[in-house]
């Protein structure tokens, strides 16, 4: 064996595993089916809590959904939320964190709970809350359409958690094909 190449050999095979701990810890998955993010939904929201906003708020929620799972298989969503509130406050990275619930519809019922939304960047006094990381997996057990629609949601800032009862009926915001397996 040449001792010359080894050393970069394993270098180049430490580089590949590297690179797909880096995908699958992102969520990418090789070879799994793309995710289809819809375009974002409206859910009127009815929000308690100190410093809770008073009437029915919009949400403009964005889920990724797989297209296509296997029956019996699991479905990983990703969710995006923005407020249409503005902050009287500048607001540091890292410092509102939330959960909400999925619904699942069609094909499919029950919930999950989606969590790790946070807001990434700091939020400058006067703008939208973007919060995003919003993760939840399902595991889908019937063929035919699966629908994912928002749910209940609670948010967390300074402490202090509103919690948010969906106003109405929430529209759906992402659906997954289950294949029969």
């Amino acid at each position: 064996m040449n001792t010359s190449t080894a050393p970069r050999r394993r270098n180049r095979t430490l580089t590949a595993a590297a690179f797909v701990a880096a995908l699958a810890s992102a969520g990418i998955g090789l070879g799994a089916p793309p995710a289809a993010a819809a375009d974002p939904v409206s859910v009127g929201y009815t929000c308690n809590g100190p410093g809770a906003p008073e009437g029915v708020q919009s949400l403009q929620v964005t889920m990724a959904a797989p297209a296509t799972v296997p029956q019996g298989g699991t479905a990983d969503l990703a969710l995006e939320v923005t407020t249409q509130l503005r902050v009287p406050i500048s607001v540091p990275a890292n410092s509102v964190s939330g959960e909400m619930e999925i619904a699942i519809g069609g094909a499919g019922s029950g919930s999950v709970t989606a969590t790790g939304f946070t807001n990434a960047d700091r939020i400058p006094s006067g703008s939208t809350v973007t919060l995003t990381g919003g993760t939840a997996s399902a595991r889908l057990d019937d063929a035919g359409s699966t629908t994912f629609s928002p749910g209940n949601a609670a948010v967390h800032v300074f402490g202090v958690t509103v919690n948010c009862t969906v106003s109405g009926t929430a529209p759906v915001a992402a659906t997954t094909d289950v294949t029969a397996g």
